[in-house]
């Protein structure tokens, strides 16, 4: 029975899109149509089927999910969704350290929803990525955990601090080290903005690189066997950004605020 429920819900894409879509609520078959982008032919042959398993319900021309289908279907999102987010990136997943996210977050990857990859041009390697730079620089606030070093990095988050912008940095120890050292003038002035903090954190040399904003999420993980790339993983979506800002507090938890250099 069970073998026989979980064929007829993922061996036709059409049945289960179908219950995706009427877990939004109750649909006409012409708004199954339009949405699933498929003849009623086509489509009402595969209703049928959820209907005699009674996981869909028909009200006069209007069908639903059972109370039942309703629990099937609840369970069974978030397992596509995450399928969606590996399948979409699936070389970026599979190749890179993910022991570092906590696991209560890796258990909701599906909360990412639609990521894309951006990463440096050949041409411009030691710069900032564009599309990095771009979101940061519209965000109205900003919550950013580094964990790689880069020369530009003092001066652009000094530079996000003095517009006023609530701004929040957790660098790893190594890290912090560098700044003070080669970058003292930078880090000092950032410090005296009332906007903007610094958290040093001692066991964050290989956590995800993360910036979350209220506009964006990006996520930048070391790969398993070759060097920091700076390939970053972005996403906009509402869901991202509450998963991204959990990450960040995650690690902020973790670290120590920095209000003096010098102690």
């Amino acid at each position: 029975m069970e073998n026989n429920l979980l064929n007829l819900i993922f061996l036709s894409e059409k049945r289960k899109n179908v219950l995706l879509l009427l877990l939004e609520g109750p649909k006409d078959i012409e708004t199954i149509k339009k949405a699933l982008n498929a003849s009623a032919t086509s489509v009402q042959p595969q209703v049928k089927k959820l209907k005699e398993q009674h996981l869909v319900v028909q009200e006069k021309n209007l069908y639903k999910l059972s109370e039942i289908g309703r629990v099937v279907v609840e369970k069974m999102k978030p397992l596509v969704d995450t399928l969606a987010i590996l399948k979409e990136n699936t070389n970026y997943w599979t190749e890179r350290e993910v022991n570092e996210i906590p696991p209560f977050l890796l258990r909701r990857i599906n909360e990412l929803g639609h990521c894309t990859i951006i990463e440096p041009q050949v041409d411009y390697m030691f710069e900032m990525i564009p599309e990095y730079v771009q979101n940061v620089r519209t965000a109205k606030e900003l919550k950013v955990a580094i964990s790689y070093f880069h020369p530009l990095f003092p001066s652009f988050y000094l530079e996000i601090a003095e517009k006023g912008i609530p701004i929040s940095l957790v660098l790893h120890e190594a890290i912090l080290k560098r700044w003070i050292e080669d970058y003292r003038e930078q880090t000092e002035q950032y410090l005296k903005k009332e906007n903007a903090k610094l958290f040093v954190c001692k066991d964050c040399e290989r956590i995800p690189a993360i910036v979350v904003a209220d506009n964006f999420m990006a996520m930048a993980l070391f790969p398993k066997s070759t060097v920091f790339d700076r390939k970053y993983m972005i996403c906009f979506e509402t869901g991202a950004r509450a998963w991204g800002k959990e990450l960040y507090d995650y690690y902020e938890q973790r670290s120590k605020q920095i209000k003096n250099i010098d102690n």
